[in-house]
């Protein structure tokens, strides 16, 4: 009903001023306003764990620090209590999927100090867990994980700057100086243990371009294009990988990063690995419209399903723009979306939604006293969103929905479970009780894995063990659930991970890299990223380890 009242009153709006250029396509923003949170707050990170919406940290009205969480579930916000406050601090979002580190903020209230105090948020217990600390006090620091699982940890506040790396563990550790102190930088991977430093220096009140890259191993390096267009950098943090538009596993470092020059133009800087270019786009990205003077200090976001980038801002009506740019075609068109005055809509970088949407969550609007809880949804997509928030009709067809789209479920997983019996061994006459069944069919997956040695295959497939055995995919699927507690790539990839330790034990000159492909997995990456998980150590580590032991 909201979003027809919103189109109805687009309609009877009368139109912004028209620009002159065009081949600018222009919409009405439509946006919902979603439940608020239990505190205003700003300075805050805003991102998903496990699918859920959270926010951390940050001050509350009086300018005073937070040590809160906040995450949304079922229509409303839950309060959490962190271990610090993080004001101004840094969150990584770790590609386990199960921890987030968060670092750093100021020491007391009114963004005074930097601090040490590092935790990690265990999202699926909604609890968090001080370990440790940086190995300087920081603030408007940025972080990004590596292949390798290791995090690269720059940036503050007022000076006192270098690279640190948190191991992934529990320690943290200083790597480098870096030529330049920049506060809340852009760090882009450029490789699978390799990165880039950039972004603008804060002096005097402002921001100040700087074309010096810094890198973690490799030399820096100059970009001319930097000192005319400057990145568009907010004073609070931001996400690095939400600009990344490449392909890792192809060796694709892309990304798509909003800036403005001293004309007060905004454009996006295309970086390619160390390559810096201006996106051609079909036509300006509008700086004024028919209120005045458009203020674009957020960074762009990129959904990467839709080839989309996004870039937000408002004017000094409470007016709300959105110009996104698609970015997978020559010249890039653009589109602009403009809405009706949001007087509640927070000076904050917006966080793109599973299905594509934007939220944006908190804020301020003139300072950092008298600050919002509001949370906005930017319809960005046609997909139904999770976030919104329905009546109470909706909600209970939704209920009803569920239940009985499990009774379904249930029924089919009752059949598939017979299935398993009927289909354990083509030419076998077996127990009729689904266990004795599934025993059978379990040492025959084990023997084709030991004997034939199936997982060495990168491209294995659950399909291709069932036409092996001459059995459904299903019942591939449930015996191994059921006898080993795990998914089909969680059994397949234990076995690679075990031909990965006897090669890294028996064959000490191979290459690292090497071993993760020789043991059937497709890439480095998810090599490094499985050994971790399972041991808690890379396969570096692992091995000099092994070596050791051997020594004594």
């Amino acid at each position: 009903m909201l979003n027809l009242l919103l189109l109805i009153a687009s309609v009877l709006t009368p139109a912004a001023q028209p620009m002159a250029d065009t081949s600018l396509r222009q919409e009405k923003l439509i946006v919902e306003r979603l439940p608020d949170l239990n505190l205003p707050r700003f300075g805050h990170n805003v991102f998903y764990a496990r699918n859920e919406l959270t926010v951390v940290g940050g001050h509350t009205s009086g300018f005073v620090r937070t040590p809160t969480a906040e995450y949304y579930e079922n229509g409303a916000w839950h309060l959490l209590t962190t271990v610090y406050p993080h004001d101004d601090g840094m969150a990584v979002v770790l590609e386990d999927g199960k921890r987030v580190l968060l670092a750093g903020g100021h020491e007391k209230n009114l963004g005074i100090g930097q601090t040490y105090e590092v935790e990690i948020y265990h999202p699926g217990t909604h609890s968090f867990e001080g370990f440790g600390c940086l190995d300087r006090n920081r603030a408007f620091s940025q972080g990004v994980e590596l292949a390798n699982g290791e995090v690269v940890i720059t940036g503050n506040h007022q000076g006192n700057d270098a690279i640190e790396i948190f191991d992934g563990g529990r320690a943290l550790r200083f790597v480098k100086d870096v030529e330049a102190w920049r506060q809340v930088p852009y760090i882009l991977p450029i490789g699978e243990e390799e990165v880039m430093v950039f972004g603008n220096v804060w002096r005097e009140g402002e921001f100040h371009p700087c074309d010096t890259v810094s890198r973690l191993q490799g030399t820096p390096f100059c970009v001319p294009l930097l000192k005319d267009w400057m990145p568009i950098m907010n004073d609070q943090n931001s996400h690095c990988l939400s600009s990344f538009i490449g392909d890792k596993a192809a060796g694709d470092y892309t990304y798509l990063i909003a800036a403005q020059n001293g004309k007060g133009e905004t454009g996006f800087l295309l970086v390619q690995d160390t390559v810096f270019t201006l996106l051609p786009t079909t036509c300006p990205v509008p700086t004024e419209w028919g209120w005045g003077r458009i203020r674009y200090d957020r960074v762009a976001v990129v959904d990467r399903t839709a080839r989309r980038a996004y870039l937000v801002g408002s004017d000094s009506t409470a007016r709300v723009y959105v110009v996104a740019v698609e970015y997978g075609k020559t010249p890039s068109p653009v589109t602009f979306y403009h809405s009706d005055p949001l007087p509640d809509f927070g000076d904050v970088t917006p966080v793109l939604t599973p299905d594509g949407n934007l939220v944006v969550a908190g804020g301020c609007i003139d300072n950092n006293f008298s600050l919002l809880s509001s949370v906005w949804l930017l319809r960005m997509s046609d997909k139904p969103e999770a976030l919104m928030a329905g009546t109470s009709h909706e909600r209970t067809l939704w209920w009803l929905l569920g239940i009985l789209s499990l009774a379904v479920l249930a029924v089919v997983v009752l059949f598939r479970h017979r299935d398993v019996t009927r289909q354990v061994s083509k030419g076998t006459t077996v127990d009729n009780e689904t266990c004795h069944g599934t025993s059978l069919l379990m040492d025959r997956i084990r023997g084709l894995m030991e004997k034939e040695r199936l997982y060495l295959n990168p491209e294995l497939k659950v399909g291709d063990v069932a036409d092996a055995l001459g059995v459904s995919r299903n019942a591939v699927s449930v015996c191994i659930n059921s006898h080993q507690g795990c998914s089909f790539s969680q059994y397949v990839n234990d076995y690679r991970l075990q031909h990965a330790k006897r090669l890294l034990s028996e064959t000490p000159d191979m290459k690292i890299s090497a071993v993760g492909l020789e043991s059937g997995f497709a890439n480095e990456r998810t090599f490094f990223r499985a050994f971790k998980s399972a041991t808690d150590m890379t396969p570096k580590e692992w091995k000099d380890l092994e070596d050791s032991d051997k020594q004594h």
